[in-house]
């Protein structure tokens, strides 16, 4: 059975675009093999991965992903059947909302509009990293114009 299932946990350390493109190139090689697709998104604290393939592999893979030292608080959060995947063309595809980045990533990716509970999910993350950088920043601000 084909399944989507997606989990958010919180790394272990900081991490770097080029961390973040090892870790993509790893996973993308074994995915492939493997027949699973999905999503990485890091907002530069917390992740949040989309997976999809048959179910005994993606719980397989679940079961490596907890046991993995470079997170932590590892929390499932969706793990459903699907008629057919919503990131077929990506091993593991990934985007960062670190600060630097913001929705125009998400703009670029039409397609994904229209897979409602993965999409809804990735972009509520990313706008929750995006709102709180924008809080933290005004907050600042203010400190600033204070003193």
């Amino acid at each position: 059975m084909l399944i989507e299932f997606i989990y958010v946990s919180t790394a272990s350390e900081s991490y770097t675009w080029a961390d973040l493109e090892v870790l993509r190139h790893e996973s993308s090689s074994r995915n492939q093999l493997e027949k699973i697709t999905g999503m990485l998104l890091f907002d530069g604290q917390h992740f949040m991965q989309v997976l999809e393939g048959e179910e005994p592999k993606i719980l397989a893979l679940f079961n490596k992903i907890k046991k993995d030292k470079r997170h932590f608080a590892i929390e499932p959060l969706i793990h459903n059947p699907i008629n057919k995947r919503h990131f077929s063309n990506w091993s593991m595809g990934y985007i960062s909302c670190d600060g630097n980045q913001n929705m125009a990533n998400f703009d670029e990716m039409d397609k994904l509009k229209k897979k409602p509970l993965s999409f809804k999910l990735l972009t509520a993350f990313a706008r929750h990293q995006i709102l709180f950088d924008e809080q933290i920043e005004a907050c600042v601000n203010n400190q600033n114009s204070v003193a």
